[in-house]
């Protein structure tokens, strides 16, 4: 009997020491003689856990809950396994038993907090979070967890105060460095995001999560490059101005200065990191944006420096022609390239920020808002440039409203109930999206109570921001037509003949 409680406590330890797989060996072997011990059913429930095998979890937590139902580890054990397989309201009623058996016990709080987060009940949620910190402040998971949840309801600023604590109880926090460099990534500070990433990826080597955060800073600063040289595009096609040279020479070396100091502060540890991420294909077109852009721009500009500015004969047509194509070329590639690379690489992890789900959420809910709004503010538009009375735009510019109104309570109810893939392109577009959704909310009421004709730019701006909208249905309707007839006809080309 001492042999055998010696192989348990042997088993123990190996997992403390992060060896799951030979302590799950030993446990086995002692359930083999004892298969209704609760200690051994928790030990291997522990070891699941730890291998993320969640199902082979759940049966051993209610194994162990069922041979000592008044254990209050093993109804921890059986809510965190519910966690994991998304079974949230059984994970509060598991967490809820766990703290009338303690309720001093930090861990049943903690996850009765998560539970009720993922049920949408944030306020009970962060309640029991917080009382999860009260009762362990120098448990650093508590900490994290709370920053977690806070980082992934938008609320930056006290994720990252949570973020920190558990960082100065536990200096070598893997998961709260990679949560304050997607913080600093969000506000732009690259050269902090990476040294973070860093850091994460030190305390675990060999794992891998930090590469995706490493990538996104690289493709920040890859971001800004392809900014600049379109600066320099739209700069020295009017080189016939020796202001033009200094503009483009200001703006090339800005941004030289900004990529200097990056490098020479970026920790060795992440300069190689970023060699590894630089073959990615996203980084591959940003460079050979730049690489192509900043060539046309110099051929435009020596090409047009000759060129006298107050000749009569002067066509810069061709210029501006070869600025459009260069700049659209670019974008589309830089967009395309998003929207193909969508790898999720094995081994590294979730490599989203934990608020990417609302940020998906809320630049498809702008994306809605824009399009729903296309069709009142066309008729309004109709109505105001054609003349119509007053009267007339007051009655169907309030129909029109009211049904808009209508429309995005639907679209909101649609967009938290029926979760779509995330969207690169709609998440790096939300700015100029947003944009457009607020020019047209903003001349929804403007066309139908505005006394007399309508302010000029405001016909004005409506009708470029219809006319780009317009132009992107039409832009999407063939490929999304050629997409569909592909999955239609797919099955078809690969069903085997008779």
């Amino acid at each position: 009997m001492g042999g055998q409680e010696f192989g348990l406590a042997t088993a123990e330890a190996l997992l403390d020491i992060g060896r799951p797989a030979q302590a799950r060996e030993h446990t086995a072997g002692y359930l083999a003689d004892h298969p209704d011990d609760a200690r051994a059913l928790r030990l291997i429930a522990r070891c699941y856990e730890a291998s993320d095998e969640y199902p082979q979890m759940l049966e051993a937590a209610q194994a162990a809950v069922a041979a000592d139902v008044d254990s209050y580890q093993g109804h921890v054990l059986l809510a965190s396994a519910l966690i994991h397989l998304h079974r949230y309201a059984e994970a509060v009623e598991a967490a809820g038993r766990a703290t009338r058996l303690s309720p001093l016990g930090w861990r049943a709080h903690l996850l009765t907090g998560v539970a009720q987060c993922a049920r949408g009940r944030r306020r009970a949620g962060m309640a029991a979070v917080n009382r999860a910190v009260a009762l362990a402040p120098d448990e650093p998971h508590t900490h994290y967890v709370q920053a977690l949840l806070q980082h992934s309801a938008g609320n930056r600023l006290g994720a990252k105060h949570a973020y920190r604590r558990a960082l100065r109880l536990d200096p070598e926090h893997a998961g709260a460095q990679r949560g304050l460099g997607h913080l600093a990534l969000a506000a732009g500070r690259l050269v902090a995001a990476v040294g973070h990433f860093t850091g994460a990826a030190a305390a675990e080597p060999g794992t891998g999560m930090a590469g995706p955060g490493v990538e996104r800073a690289l493709l920040g600063v890859a971001g800004l490059g392809v900014l600049t040289a379109w600066l320099l595009l739209f700069v020295l096609v009017f080189s016939m101005f020796p202001v033009a040279w200094l503009v483009a020479a200001a703006a090339a070396g800005g941004y030289a200065v900004v990529l200097a100091r990056f490098w020479r502060r970026v920790p060795p540890g992440g300069r190689l990191l970023l060699r590894t991420r630089v073959t990615t294909p996203r980084v591959y077109v940003r460079l050979a944006a730049i690489a192509l852009t900043v060539l046309v721009a110099l051929g435009l500009g020596i090409a047009d420096a000759g060129i006298d500015p107050d000749s009569p004969d002067v066509d810069l047509w061709p210029a501006f022609s070869a600025v459009g194509a260069t700049f659209l070329g670019t974008l589309l590639a830089v967009l395309a390239v998003d929207v193909a690379d969508r790898r999720e690489p094995a081994g590294e992890g979730a490599p989203e920020p934990p608020d990417a789900p609302l940020q998906h959420a809320t630049a498809r809910l702008t994306w809605r808002t824009l399009q729903a709004c296309w069709v009142p503010a066309g008729v309004l538009w109709i109505l105001s440039v054609g003349g119509a009375s007053w009267t007339v735009r007051a009655v169907a510019g309030t129909a029109l409203i009211i049904g808009y109104a209508a429309v995005l309570v639907r679209i909101r109810r649609s967009i938290l109930d029926e979760p779509n893939r995330p969207s690169p392109v709609l998440a790096r577009l939300l700015g100029p999206i947003s944009l457009g959704a607020g020019v047209l909310l903003a001349y929804l009421p403007l066309a139908s109570y505005w006394p007399g004709e309508l302010p000029q730019p405001a016909e004005v701006t409506v009708l470029v921001v219809l006319s780009l909208l317009l132009l992107t249905y039409a832009s999407w309707l063939p490929v999304s037509g050629a997409r569909r007839l592909w999955r239609r006809l797919r099955p078809v080309a690969g069903r085997p003949g008779p």
